[in-house]
């Protein structure tokens, strides 16, 4: 049985407790938010226990660190995760981490988990408070840690600028390599607002670990690897480099496509489908959405080929993998496809080069640049059509129609000036330079309905801000941006929008029924291997043997432990929210209607032409219906 070490921070007290019990990173997490009652407190709470755990199977793919969290922008129960950063995490011989009460002042956390008798852990605390004045620069803090530890081979977990006057920033950490960053390494833990929910709540802006390789707590790990790989081999009959090759090729690079990775796989396959303006496309023709689509192709996919694929800018996320994931370019810049199809095509910008200073801006106030890039784009179409006027928002108004991106000049032109405009943007909402700044840190859902107040004498009857912005509503005020794809599932008010739980395959209408069925059964797999520590970029590979390689290291059933962790958020979400939330959007219900018509459904695009609204509330209730009792949860949205 592998050793597993928890502890429990009070880093208002400045200690901590050890908490003896066998847990995966999501159960523990669930474990303590019930126990602290979170659901009862303001996401901002120092009672908000923050949570975090590494992967418990040591295997290739097997090392992400799992964050758990009342999310301030979702406001439920939210769940975030980082590839590699267990692969250090390990090494202080602990399993997982809460962290409940605020740091007097502004503090770096470093947990020393180098190797002692008594197996104690030492926590100490840096005062920040100097340091936070001033802070406008996420990678000056990351220099800032390298110094003061590069001769530990530690890992640090750190939140930018935007997690102190927003609801939406992220934590970053990066591969350390002999004293040096890895060019390319570096990954974000970002969707619910998890960097805010860790500053605010507790007024840490870092947690840096490290400690000893040969950690005796881990030695029964080092035998247990040996016997996971036997067991993959076992079952595909090779050897498991070749079975990790084989079932991860589009995130490594595709010989039939000439590209890799998540972003040059993606363009490739979503073709006309690809979001744009705000999800504007969607009104467009198919001639015209093919017509965008071929000049990302030459202007994104080709400079990233040209910059990144073709010259094998390739690294992992800090653990030992061959998939070599993460792509780069130019000095480091790393790309992923949702990160820049949201400050790109869907803030107008159609040329890679403008779309690394947006990105690069985002990251660098660590923001979750997919929550950012959705926001950028609500903003940019209000500007558009004049429902906020560029004197108070403090930037000039986009260029936001297809007709601006014709020829090449003008793709490079206004792909530069619409970029120029998004890093003002950003820097305005980071740092809240005026009052909308301040609004719209808040979130599109919440700012939607200040504006719809402070500015309804520029409102058509029965219109509203929230009809042009896109997001999932839970609750009261909480929202969730989508994942950048055409996906009905994608837009269900089920428990956890934001990251894979639903069924998310572009281009398809289903029956609710049916949609549910599918969202139902990607949810276990991936709420699975997200509890496991298990990069889903392995999933393909490891779910045929998931359930062997747990039981060399448990008795927990592991179907009925994702069905229990599933009913156990249903539980903690219902305490806040007594019901899904109907779609409150105008954009995201015509991304549903004109979805069937695009799709060749003609059943509910007829429906749907007949009464939208209505036939919506229908299709999301059905919808619901079927995911509740295929969960055993009463999650039924009341029409």
């Amino acid at each position: 049985m592998v050793v597993y070490v928890n502890i429990i921070i009070n880093v208002s007290e400045k200690n901590y407790e050890t908490i003896s019990g066998e847990y995966f990173p999501l159960n523990w997490g669930m474990e303590l938010h019930k126990k602290y009652k979170t659901y009862e407190l303001h996401p901002y709470d120092e009672n908000n226990v923050f949570c975090f755990g590494r992967g418990v199977l040591p295997i290739i793919g097997g090392n992400r660190l799992i964050f758990s969290f009342k999310s301030p922008l979702w406001e439920g129960f939210h769940f975030s995760a980082m590839g590699g950063a267990g692969y250090q995490f390990k090494d202080t011989g602990l399993k997982n981490v809460g962290i409940i009460g605020k740091c007097e002042k502004p503090s770096l956390l470093v947990i020393n988990g180098e190797y002692k008798e008594n197996n104690s852990i030492e926590i100490d605390y840096i005062d920040m408070e100097d340091y936070v004045k001033n802070y406008t620069n996420i990678y000056d803090l990351n220099n800032y840690i390298l110094d003061k530890f590069k001769d530990k081979n530690y890992r640090a977990l750190i939140v930018g600028p935007s997690s102190i006057n927003s609801n939406m920033g992220a934590v970053l950490s990066q591969t350390v390599r002999n004293g040096k960053f890895v060019e390319g390494s570096e990954d974000w833990a970002a969707r619910g607002g998890i960097g805010s929910a860790l500053y605010k709540a507790h007024n840490i802006l870092g947690i840096v670990y490290y400690g000893d390789k040969n950690n005796p707590l881990n030695n029964e790990e080092k035998e247990l690897k040996s016997k996971l790989k036997s067991i993959v081999e076992e079952y595909y009959k090779m050897p498991l480099t070749k079975v990790i090759m084989e079932g991860t090729k589009k995130y490594r690079f595709d010989k039939e496509i000439n590209t890799g990775g998540t972003f040059g796989c993606n363009y490739v396959s979503l073709k006309d489908k690809t979001p744009m303006f705000n999800w504007k496309m969607i009104y467009m023709s198919k001639e015209e959405r093919t017509e965008l689509h071929n000049k990302l192709l030459t202007y994104f996919v080709g400079k990233f080929n040209e910059e990144s694929t073709n010259p094998k800018k390739w690294t992992n996320c800090g653990e030992p993998c061959p998939v070599l994931c993460k792509k780069y370019r130019l000095d480091g810049l790393k790309v992923d496809y949702e990160p820049y199809s949201a400050n790109g095509p869907q803030i107008g910008i159609f040329d890679i080069h403008a779309t690394d200073k947006v990105v690069h801006r985002i990251d660098a106030t660590g923001y979750d640049a997919i929550e950012m890039g959705e926001l950028l784009s609500w903003v940019f179409e209000l500007l558009d059509i004049g429902l906020l006027k560029p004197e108070e928002v403090g930037i000039n108004k986009p260029k936001f129609s297809p007709s601006d991106f014709k020829t090449e000049e003008d793709i490079l032109n206004n792909s530069n000036y619409n970029s120029s405009q998004a890093v003002e943007l950003i820097n305005i909402i980071a740092f809240e330079k005026n009052e909308i700044g301040k609004i719209l840190a808040l979130g599109k859902r919440k700012a939607s309905q200040i504006f719809n107040d402070k500015f309804k004498d520029r409102l058509k009857e029965g219109e509203k801000f929230e009809d042009y912005a896109v997001y999932i509503p839970f609750g009261a005020s909480g929202e969730m941006g989508p994942t950048l794809y055409w996906a009905i599932g994608n837009f269900m008010p089920y428990l956890i929008q934001g990251k894979y739980l639903t069924h998310y395959k572009y281009g398809v209408f289903f029956e609710p029924e049916k949609l549910s069925q599918l969202s139902v059964g990607r949810t276990l797999e991936e709420a699975t291997i997200e509890n496991l520590g298990i990069c889903r970029f392995h999933r393909v590979w490891i779910n045929p043997v998931i359930k062997d390689l747990v039981n060399e290291i448990t008795d927990i059933d592991l179907e009925e432990n994702t069905r229990n962790l599933i009913k156990d958020i249903y539980e903690y979400n219902k305490k806040i929210c007594s019901n899904p939330h109907k779609i409150e959007s105008n954009r995201v219900k015509d991304i549903i209607a004109l979805g069937s018509e695009e799709f060749g459904d003609e059943k509910w695009s007829k429906l749907f032409k007949e009464d939208r609204d209505k036939y919506i509330d229908e299709y999301v209730k059905r919808a619901m219906s079927e995911y509740s009792k295929l969960l055993d949860i009463d999650w039924n949205m009341q029409v």
